[in-house]
């Protein structure tokens, strides 16, 4: 069975045919996914060892993940995108952890290289985005070091507002923000302190903010939330930006004897299939992570494809998704920042 059967039975051309399976070229997902279900059918198996030793390449992809997440579920289940996507085009994954300072993109044997959510003062990304290998960044980097070839985002500003609005439309006036502190500086964190700072300036309300590490213990998570309840008992919504920071809070505002979902409402920046599971669910920002290592790994395969590097990153915007849940009042799904549509009114409907 060859690339040239696969072809014939897709009605495609050769080329469009070995793209479609590398990665590589410019296929539409639908033409991608027929190729695909076609090999399958067939059996197909392309040689990819002999493949890359014809174009000088390793055959490999690194993924770089900030040290605090390791284990965390939205990052577990991007690098499972980045793998599904990258099994497709025949390529080996290599993940990057905390060891990994001082070792520079030549040593690691990759063709490339992800970057997901660069921590502003991290040296290895430095490193990494110098070492030689073309790189995509999930999340813009704000620290020093040469620029990637590709840079894929979600729009944190326009996701953040719609969560504020969406509180303020539910009768909150007075929002306080759980966020990363000064260990996990990246283009999310830093993006959604500045939104909340600026739509509190806009509706003329005092900040309410509170910093906990990305990976606090519970017993951290539980003494900051009491503090910024005591010191703003006028609150009546909170947001949380770690993963798992929202059912912890959970839990500590109805200690407090807080009615979550009715006199305080509770949203979070990160979604997880517990949120959707406790009493009441709690409204979250999905970031469809799976998807965004899929597309990750799109973005990375189709520069490697391009011999030359242009001047300016190739850039990639992922949408996200705000799932409104009980604890801010009735579901909903609202889709940003391309379809964006007011909770409400989708409630309505």
């Amino acid at each position: 069975m060859t690339i040239v059967d696969v072809a014939r039975h897709a009605g495609v051309s050769k080329t469009t045919a070995s793209d479609a399976l590398s990665g590589a070229g410019r296929v539409s997902a639908r033409t991608r996914a027929r190729i695909e279900e076609v090999a399958a059918r067939l059996g197909y198996h392309p040689n990819t060892a002999a493949r890359h030793l014809r174009n000088s390449r390793v055959g490999a992809v690194g993924l770089y993940l900030p040290r605090q997440v390791m284990g965390t579920g939205f990052y577990m289940e991007f690098a499972f995108g980045i793998a599904e996507r990258a099994r497709v085009a025949g390529l080996d994954l290599t993940l990057l952890g905390p060891d990994s300072s001082g070792i520079k993109a030549p040593r690691l044997r990759v063709d490339g290289l992800i970057i997901l959510d660069p921590i502003q003062d991290d040296p290895v990304v430095a490193d990494l985005l110098g070492g030689g290998v073309p790189v995509v960044t999930v999340g813009h980097h704000r620290g020093a070091g040469p620029v990637p070839r590709g840079i894929l985002s979600a729009d944190h500003v326009a996701t953040t507002t719609q969560l504020l609005e969406h509180l303020s439309a539910r009768g909150a006036a007075m929002p306080g923000l759980i966020t990363t502190d000064g260990d996990f500086l990246t283009d999310w964190s830093l993006t959604l302190r500045d939104t909340y700072e600026r739509w509190c300036a806009a509706h003329g309300v005092e900040p309410a903010v509170r910093d906990v590490a990305v990976d606090a213990s519970p017993e951290t998570l539980d003494a900051v939330v009491r503090d910024l309840m005591a010191a703003r008992p006028d609150l009546d919504a909170l947001v949380c930006a770690p993963d798992g920071s929202a059912l912890r809070a959970l839990g500590t505002l109805r200690s407090l004897g807080r009615q979550v979902g009715e006199e305080l409402l509770l949203a979070s920046c990160v979604a997880s299939q517990s949120l959707e599971m406790c009493d009441p669910p709690i409204t979250a920002v999905d970031l469809r992570p799976r998807a965004y290592g899929v597309s990750a790994a799109e973005l990375l395969a189709e520069i490697l494809a391009t011999d030359a590097p242009g001047d300016e990153p190739v850039t990639r915007v992922h949408p996200t998704e705000l799932r409104v849940r009980a604890s801010t009042g009735s579901g909903a799904r609202i889709s940003t920042p391309t379809t964006s549509r007011d909770a409400e009114e989708g409630a309505a409907r």
